[in-house]
């Protein structure tokens, strides 16, 4: 299996690509990015784009992929509308459509994030960017799904570059243990590995939703670790 992962160099693209490079089914990974990741691995090739508004370019690159795990994203802190929406937005949908004419049949998972507004109707602008980003990729592959984690937890020893992510998974880490007794950490946590294994399976197995809540992703993490 091909497979290709956009945003590697972060949080939830890393889970992806570790993941992936774990998994023995997997004979090839392309990461898409403006910067070379600093890893080396005999199933990674690294491609290097600028503009992600057109992929056009590198459509050779992309060609043959199985499937394309979209681990892409921004806070909408900080930004103004325009540029979240082109980040979110344009940029997937972009990748989605050069990705379709190579393989329509590839399995395109794309995260969002819990409370994201499927309707594009809610009051929260983030929400309905995001929906409408899960949308057109459902729209585009009938393989489409969307997955909306509550907290992600890194693994691979890997930490968020993001400042306050650091400092709530430090808060978090204390309590996990209670939440897991409590029966709370299938609904509020999950992990980069979880995702990552997640992709794997909705490539390999599809599932009966286009969208995974929280739970969804722990429990279909669960079956995946038990198929592997």
């Amino acid at each position: 299996m091909k497979v290709v992962v956009f945003g590697g160099s972060g949080l939830i693209g890393d889970g992806f690509l570790q993941e992936s490079l774990l998994a023995p089914d997997v004979t090839e990974v392309v990461t898409v990015g403006r910067t070379p990741l600093n890893l080396t691995h005999p199933k990674l090739r690294q491609v290097r784009h600028a503009d992600f508004r057109d992929f056009t370019a590198i459509v050779e690159e992309l060609r043959g992929a199985d499937a394309c795990f979209w681990g892409l994203g921004v806070s909408s802190a900080g930004l103004s509308p325009q540029d979240y929406e082109r980040i979110t937005y344009d940029f997937t949908v972009a990748a989605a459509r050069t990705l379709a004419e190579a393989n329509p049949a590839l399995t395109f998972v794309y995260v969002s994030g819990g409370g994201t507004d499927s309707t594009e109707k809610g009051r929260s602008r983030w929400a309905r960017v995001k929906g409408r980003s899960e949308n057109a990729v459902i729209a585009t592959f009938p393989n489409g799904y969307a997955l909306r984690p509550g907290f992600v937890r890194p693994s691979h020893d890997q930490r968020s570059k993001t400042t306050a992510y650091r400092w709530a998974n430090t808060l978090v880490t204390p309590i996990a243990p209670l939440l897991r007794l409590l029966r709370l950490a299938p609904v509020l946590m999950t992990s980069t590995a979880q995702l990552g294994q997640v992709a794997l399976h909705l490539a390999r197995h599809g599932y009966s939703r286009h969208v995974l809540e929280n739970r969804d992703i722990v429990t279909v993490a669960a079956q995946a670790e038990i198929h592997a």
